[in-house]
């Protein structure tokens, strides 16, 4: 109960920031009293006054069905998590400079943050990525922290593609890669 009311405040904070961030005014509430709130309200009402406690026999649920509807809340937050790391882009990008032609954040598969960034010349080789994962570790430790509060099995994929979009380097960051990098003291 307690995760579902976390997820429920996590997903009003990140509707509310991004709603803020789109800089119209179709994203700003209504004031007091407005027809669109009083009429959200009376529906609200009409809604519980008219429904009643059913017994439970008239409530079918199975785990079936349960963690259908949590793989769903699941999967909603988890893209208005993407959605919000999307609107950072532009920053890392610049942070990054001339390196990269393009740089995306997407959702991948079981909660997998996918950052995907394409060289702007041909390197010739591929990357040593595990020479290269105790740098990726540190650097994508703050994201893994800032989630996995709520998906403990998130993953980072970070994945190098040549600018004929060849690939060039790809790893997986876990939880349990960060906690090792930590518990040897490399970070």
């Amino acid at each position: 109960m307690k995760k579902k009311l976390g997820l429920i405040v996590f997903g009003m904070m990140i509707s509310m920031s991004l709603a803020a961030c789109k800089g119209d005014d179709s994203a700003s509430a209504p004031e007091p009293g407005s027809t669109a709130t009083s009429s959200k309200v009376k529906k609200e009402k009409e809604f519980s006054a008219s429904s009643e406690v059913k017994q439970s026999s008239e409530l079918p649920k199975t785990a079936d069905s349960t963690k259908s509807a949590t793989k769903q809340d699941d999967s909603f937050y988890f893209d208005l998590m993407i959605e919000a790391a999307q609107s950072q882009l532009p920053a890392l990008q610049e942070q990054m400079g001339e390196m990269y032609s393009d740089i995306t954040i997407t959702a991948g598969e079981n909660h997998t943050i996918v950052y995907t960034y394409t060289s702007r010349e041909h390197l010739g080789y591929d990357m040593d990525m595990e020479a290269l994962k105790p740098v990726l570790i540190k650097g994508m430790k703050p994201v893994m922290e800032s989630v996995k509060g709520m998906f403990p099995d998130a993953k980072i994929q970070v994945i190098y593609l040549a600018p004929d979009q060849t690939e060039i380097g790809n790893i997986t960051i876990t939880q349990e890669d960060i906690d090792a990098a930590v518990g040897d003291e490399a970070i």
